[in-house]
């Protein structure tokens, strides 16, 4: 829950001040609080979750009928399309073996990492997998949907998803900052194409093609590090497969991912160089998914935060 949404002057903010709430954010500032509202402490730890085990099971949990809906004049987060679609996004670091396969990552791929064991631990986090939400609305994902679906035609996907998924969703720094996103004028090429498999009057089966590229062109005597002179770029196929039910009027399946390659200057909020920058061309992996069933999580904004999907932000225009 950001920042904004504990100040806001509506139920859900006056909830998280009367906790003793006072910064919610992704970058290090915590807070640890009962179902019921009771500060148990700023930051988890194992003596706050043993405080918390101890506590009585009213404390511990809240049915949802105790819980009032609030109007739709007091909600400040938004919620995800009506009738649309959820796409729940994983993004991870990784490396390259000697054979060219991807394996996890280890300190020795971090020069600013190198002879620091404890904060390659402390920050492992920022090696992934960070999670995401892309949302799509009813209106874009029935123009996926051929009227008359042919074996082998390729469809193209629409200017807005492609974008969405590129500017918004093709991140690599959303491994270190949730609200990490690419300017409009960064996006040097996206497209995205449906190819039909199969068909029969059940389903529909496409595979997924495509390829973006943002930010900088590639330069390998630049790409250096620390505070290397080339800018931040990523450049990725896409491949994925997805599945309509014709029957019952939705997607069942739609699994994508960018096999993609992050270089230059990641830059801090002085632009100097974080410490999970890597030298050269590295892998970080995006994988797309359909979220299915009701958890709360999956009602989570994309970039964790609802003012990214605000008129402002251009997230479902693409006018950023």
């Amino acid at each position: 829950m950001p920042t904004w949404v504990l100040r806001a002057k509506n139920p859900e903010g006056e909830f998280l001040r009367a906790a003793g709430c006072q910064w919610v954010t992704s970058s290090g500032y915590m807070d640890c609080i009962t179902a019921t509202g009771k500060h148990l402490g700023h930051f988890p730890s194992a003596k706050i979750l043993e405080a918390f085990r101890k506590l009585p099971e009213e404390e511990r949990t809240m049915p949802a009928s105790a819980l009032p809906d609030l109007k739709p004049e007091q909600r400040v987060v938004p919620e995800p399309p009506n009738k649309g679609l959820v796409l729940k996004v994983h993004t991870r670091a990784m490396s390259r073996d000697d054979k060219g396969a991807f394996r996890k990552v280890t300190q020795e791929d971090y020069p600013l990492m190198k002879v620091d064991a404890k904060r390659f631990h402390e920050q492992s986090h920022y090696f992934g997998p960070n999670t995401d939400y892309m949302w799509i609305t009813e209106s874009e994902w029935r123009d996926l949907i051929p009227a008359k679906p042919i074996k082998g035609k390729k469809l193209a996907i629409g200017k807005a998803i492609a974008e969405r998924l590129a500017l918004f969703h093709l991140m690599p720094r959303r491994l270190t900052s949730e609200g990490a996103g690419w300017g409009k004028s960064q996006l040097r090429t996206v497209r995205l194409d449906l190819l039909v498999d199969e068909v029969s009057a059940e389903k529909i089966r496409f595979s997924v093609q495509g390829f973006a590229h943002l930010g900088s062109t590639y330069d390998a005597p630049k790409a250096t590090t620390p505070n290397g002179p080339l800018p931040f770029g990523y450049e990725a196929p896409l491949h994925g497969i997805v599945e309509f039910d014709r029957a019952k009027d939705r997607f069942t399946r739609f699994d994508m991912i960018a096999l993609g390659d992050v270089w230059g200057r990641w830059g801090d909020a002085n632009n100097k160089s974080q410490t999970v920058e890597r030298p050269g061309r590295t892998p970080i992996l995006i994988a797309f998914e359909l979220a299915q069933g009701d958890s709360p999580t999956l009602r989570i904004p994309p970039g964790g935060n609802g003012s990214y999907v605000g008129p402002k932000s251009g997230y479902f225009s693409s006018a950023k």
